[in-house]
């Protein structure tokens, strides 16, 4: 019976963590990679989950569990009508009004009722086993486990299996099947309830004792308590729920932004998340135990992480990576087993995951929706690290300290929870000002040994775990108190797309755009005369022999997708129009500060926000002479800008005899052969070139590139056609065309 409702709950739960990236997938060629677009698929997710969370605690209330059955069946089948998961035929949305009201309705009739109808039967087939004359029924918290295991498998099932071997047809396709077998499997179970004989108690089952374990018959505590839960109770869920969520996210966002961007890294959090789910309701398990040992581990490594984060320290990056995941795991395990070990009597089991699932959402959204308006950096990450350490629990001891021994009030140890850190921090800061402004050539030495020093006294306040969390926050704001000499930052931006920070490197008076560990822009800042392009966009390189080579007619006139720090305008001659398709405001906030960059102040052009492939959609055909394509040099590539389909649009907006020019400059993915299989089967000329400038020419700016141009036979490359620094794209014949309904980033990963 056990092995029955598990396997239901494994099921279901794999098919919605498989659901998510599907309907992205789908959607993306027609909305574009805009953040309203992205937060509002989330957010409408999230809520469906939430709602059948709520669903099922309501219906809980009002219905017995084999009435219940019958509803959640008839749910189950009327969601159906939805399947096969695919966009409705001819479904494209209003160009010219807000397209936030077509995505909802569009989520909702391809993805809605079915995504409800499988997160309602997590708690509820929980239920339904308590209810049942069984000995699982006396804890059914163990298919919590069996449905996140089926949550890890789909995690993984997607990017590695289903993504590289099926289009997008036949992935809503397959899982119209999945969830056939996922309804065949709660309609046996719900069989099940309705032949095998009631507990007598059938909404209501043996309550668990206060340490979790089931209560033996017998024992004088043996029944139903209808005692009102605490509302204290039920924040303590939803913290224990929202914070890790949030850490989760901020872990994620920081590894993959400011350490690496590594293609589908952020698989690894989410997978060792959901794994400590597994662990703290694994059954038979002891979460006690496993909450005593995340309580023992996490200040040492919160300790090193607020080192590393306060330091700046983004090498050795393996020990980084480890370290900033064995701190997630640490923290995520405390937190979850402190909630399998509160968890209720069975019979309130539906209010306890609605108020763990609101956690999540709140998590969520604060990390996703809140914090890129509020804080100009990635301020959640460390805030979340402080928030578990405030969580945790304390440490038991018989020893009393010393000012409760002097001072009897308990309000002068409170208080001390707030000044112990101040000073601390305080004295911090004063000692890293002191440090860096003394010894400027040593200053990296010299802050890591004051922050060092710093996070081995806050382990001194273990007792108070709100003094040493607070301890830890006090210690992550110093280096912004006592700022490092030498690179300077001048700006600091945040928006949905990214991390923004504008460097300046005194010595040679270069301004550098970075999101994350991505450059993304470089300028030569204050020079006389017309700004010469630098990093990928030097003349000596790829970009600068495209516009020195082609034929003039057909870079007159230039449409850019991707503005960067504007290097690019800087190639129009006079007469030459350049136009440039930009998806993020504050990078164009940014390009046209006149503090920041001069690309745009004295190569003026025209910049038009929004995504790149919707804004050109939106052009007339033949608009352009020539289009560059930038926007591939991090790990969260746009794949609707590099698949066979937007090829073919790149080429309607062309005058002929035209040419798109790639930026396909990336650390882990190998695009050539991407661009190689769509210019052979679109019969497209394809030509790439990878540039490494000498040591003198990097000195002056020069970077490391990598660029693949378009034509539509060999004779529109002008002189660049004998040019022999340019060869015939790479193909791999191994991997299938990439288009709207197929793309694979596992294969074009490279690691070495």
């Amino acid at each position: 019976m056990s092995a029955l409702f598990s396997l239901a709950l494994f099921v279901g739960a794999a098919l919605l963590f498989v659901l998510e990236p599907l309907v992205g997938k789908l959607l993306l060629p027609l909305l574009g990679s805009t953040p309203e677009v992205w937060n509002t698929t989330v957010l409408f997710f999230q809520a469906m989950l939430l709602a059948g969370y709520a669903w099922t605690h309501l219906t809980s209330r009002l219905l017995s569990p084999r009435r219940q059955a019958l509803l959640q069946l008839a749910v189950l089948l009327a969601a159906a009508v939805a399947l096969p998961i695919a966009l409705p035929r001819g479904s494209h949305p209003p160009t010219s009004a807000e397209p936030i009201p077509w995505l909802l309705g569009t989520l909702a009739s391809v993805a809605g009722l079915p995504f409800f109808a499988l997160a309602a039967n997590g708690p509820m087939l929980q239920r339904w086993l308590s209810s049942l004359r069984h000995r699982a029924a006396r804890d059914p918290y163990f298919l919590y486990a069996a449905s996140n295991g089926g949550s890890l498998l789909g995690l993984l099932a997607y990017p590695l299996a289903l993504e590289p071997a099926l289009g997008l047809r036949d992935q809503g396709r397959g899982w119209s099947i999945g969830y056939a077998v996922a309804g065949g499997l709660v309609a046996v179970s719900a069989a099940a309830l309705w032949l095998r004989p009631r507990s007598g108690r059938e909404a209501q089952p043996e309550p668990l004792a206060a340490s979790g374990e089931p209560f033996a018959v017998g024992d004088p505590a043996h029944h139903i308590d209808l005692a009102p839960l605490q509302l204290t109770r039920r924040l303590r869920w939803l913290l224990l729920g929202a914070v890790p969520s949030s850490l989760l996210l901020g872990t994620t966002t920081y590894i993959t932004t400011d350490l690496t961007p590594i293609p589908l890294l952020w698989v690894i959090p989410l997978a060792l998340y959901l794994l400590t789910l597994v662990a703290a309701f694994y059954p038979g398990g002891r979460p006690e135990r496993l909450a005593a040992l995340g309580r023992r581990l996490l200040p040492g490594i919160a300790a090193a992480l607020v080192y590393t984060l306060a330091v700046g320290s983004d090498r050795p990056l393996a020990l980084l990576l480890a370290l900033h995941l064995l701190g997630l795991t640490t923290a995520a395990l405390m937190c979850h087993s402190l909630l399998a070990a509160d968890r209720p009597p069975p019979h309130r089991l539906t209010e306890f995951y609605l108020w763990l699932a609101l956690g999540g959402v709140v998590g969520g959204a604060f990390n996703a929706i809140l914090a890129p308006v509020a804080f100009p950096t990635l301020v959640e990450y460390p805030l979340a690290i402080v928030a578990v350490c405030a969580l945790r629990p304390r440490p038991p001891s018989s020893r009393t300290d010393l000012l409760t021994l002097l001072v009897k009030d308990p309000r002068a140890t409170r208080l001390m929870d707030l000044v112990v850190p101040m000073i601390l921090g305080a004295g911090t800061a004063v000692a890293l000002g002191a440090v860096r402004a003394g010894s400027p050539s040593g200053a990296f030495e010299a802050s890591s040994v004051v922050i060092g020093t710093a996070c081995g006294l806050s382990l001194n306040l273990l007792r108070r775990p709100l003094r040493f969390a607070l301890a830890l926050g006090a210690i992550l704001l110093t280096p912004a108190l006592a700022p490092p000499a030498g690179q300077r930052v001048l700006a600091r931006e945040r928006s949905y797309f990214g991390t923004y920070r504008v460097l300046a490197v005194d010595a040679s008076r270069l301004h550098a755009l970075y999101d994350g560990t991505t450059l993304h822009g470089l300028e030569r800042f204050g020079t006389p005369g017309r700004p010469q392009p630098l990093g990928y966009y030097s003349a000596r390189g790829p970009v600068g022999q495209a516009f020195a080579q082609l034929p003039a007619a057909t870079t007159r006139r230039a449409g850019v997708i991707g503005l960067g720090a504007g290097a690019l305008a800087c190639y129009a001659r006079p007469g030459q129009r350049f136009e440039f398709f930009e998806v993020d405001p504050v990078v164009v906030a940014i390009a046209r500060d006149p503090a920041l960059f001069d690309y745009l102040r004295r190569c003026p052009a025209n910049v038009v926000v929004g995504d790149g492939r919707r804004s050109l959609q939106r052009e007339p055909p033949g608009r352009f002479g020539l289009l560059a394509v930038d926007a591939f040099n991090s790990d969260a590539i746009p794949i609707n800008l590099i698949t066979r389909e937007a090829v073919e649009l790149y080429f309607t907006r062309l005058q002929p005899g035209g040419a798109v020019l790639f930026n396909i400059t990336n650390r882990y993915l190998a695009l050539e052969p991407v661009l190689g299989n769509i210019a052979r089967q679109a019969r497209l000329n394809c030509v790439a070139q990878r540039y490494s400038p000498t040591r003198a020419r990097a000195r002056r700016g020069d970077l490391l590139s990598q660029w693949a141009l378009l034509t539509r036979s060999r004779a529109d490359l002008g002189r660049l056609g004998s040019d022999r620094r340019w060869h015939a794209c790479v193909r791999d014949p191994s991997d299938p065309v990439w288009t709207d309904q197929y793309s694979d980033l596992l294969a074009a990963l490279r690691l070495g």
